[in-house]
């Protein structure tokens, strides 16, 4: 048995077009839809000899994109980064088809871990932006994204990497922050595939990620695998990722028993427990509720070098009467929990910073 070929013919019925539909309608298509599967669509009709001068070059980029975030996770590796997705999943693809990556998503075990991992990447490959958001007062978890140009300044959008102290962060509602992934590498990435569902559809790049994770010769427990997504609360995004893979891979769906007995009845519970606590639900509980966000509005400029005051491993919050600063081996932010700040209280920050660190104040 194998899976079906993933080629322009795939996409094409993937996608909802004519058996006969031009390569530019196929990639036209995919990228409507997003343009990790634009790059995918483009990457099969290379491998297949249907490419141009543009097109090579696109794909050029995108293979230095992902050599790039290859380095990076070399780095944050032996600091306590572990992959989200990406390379966990991309090392299930074939050499000839490479998964592409709009960015590339990271996980550490605790605070220590991501200012150890954040400083380490600024200083070993100089960032040109720096967003930071805390969920709840108390720092117990960050996400940090790092942002770098784009390869072509007009045409490709800006590398990003994404370290969380949480693995998944949910909905911002009914399902709640779960700081850890399944130790099962084949779990950990399909369910963060599952969990993408809380910020979009699902696209043809699933179904590819999915086919590729539980194609024959993989290492499959697929009841292993819903019992995960009961446990961390996706069995209904697990259900419908697996749905829509069994639509382009029957065979193999009906060869592993999918969907696994048991899922079904999990994903109806689990919805009916999302609907009871979306009934009694009555917002945030407060600053220190893991559902408010707290945004950095960076007051000082990135120092790739490391920083000359403190520890370049470590961060720490400040209070002062306007709000709260957070200190980083990077940058220095005034935490808001929305977009617009009154000057005063931005005034009261800077010189609060001032105070604290005169040397890192520009202002």
């Amino acid at each position: 048995m194998t899976t079906p070929a993933v080629d322009l013919a795939f996409f094409r019925g993937l996608l909802g077009l004519d058996e006969d539909a031009p390569p530019y309608d196929v990639v036209t298509a995919a990228g409507r839809v997003s343009q990790a599967l634009r790059v995918l669509v483009m990457t099969v009709a290379a491998r297949d000899g249907v490419v141009g001068t543009g097109s090579s070059d696109e794909l050029r980029r995108r293979a230095w994109r992902l050599a790039f975030y290859a380095r990076v996770q070399r780095t944050a590796e032996p600091l306590g980064a572990r992959p989200m997705k990406g390379f966990t999943l991309a090392a299930r693809y074939p050499e000839d088809l490479p998964r592409p990556m709009n960015d590339l998503d990271l996980v550490v075990p605790d605070p220590e871990a991501l200012w150890r991992v954040v400083g380490a990447l600024a200083a070993e490959y100089g960032p040109s932006e720096m967003d930071v958001t805390m969920f709840g007062a108390r720092g117990r978890h960050f996400l940090v994204t790092l942002a770098w140009p784009g390869p072509d300044p007009l045409l490709d959008y800006e590398s990003r990497v994404e370290i969380l102290t949480c693995a998944l962060t949910g909905d911002q509602g009914a399902v709640p922050l779960r700081p850890r992934l399944p130790e099962d590498p084949l779990a950990a990435g399909l369910l963060a595939v599952a969990e993408e569902r809380f910020q979009r559809p699902f696209n043809g790049k699933d179904v590819v990620d999915v086919m590729m994770s539980l194609a024959p010769g993989r290492d499959v427990d697929l009841p292993r695998l819903a019992r995960y997504a009961e446990e961390f609360r996706l069995a209904p995004e697990l259900l419908e990722l697996l749905g829509l893979w069994a639509g382009t891979d029957p065979e193999r769906a009906r060869a592993l028993g999918a969907p696994p007995a048991g899922l079904e009845a999990a994903a109806q519970s689990e919805l009916e427990r999302r609907a009871q606590w979306l009934r009694e639900d009555t917002g945030p509980a407060g600053p220190e509720d893991p559902r408010t966000l707290f945004y950095g509005m960076r007051l000082t400029p990135l120092t790739c070098g490391g920083r000359s005051d403190r520890a370049q491993d470590t961060a720490e919050l400040r209070a002062f009467p306007g709000g709260t600063l957070l200190l980083t081996p990077v940058a220095d932010f005034l935490l808001v929990t929305g977009e617009l700040v009154d000057p005063e209280r931005y005034d009261a920050a800077l010189a609060a910073l001032a105070d604290l660190r005169p040397e890192r104040s520009d202002r």
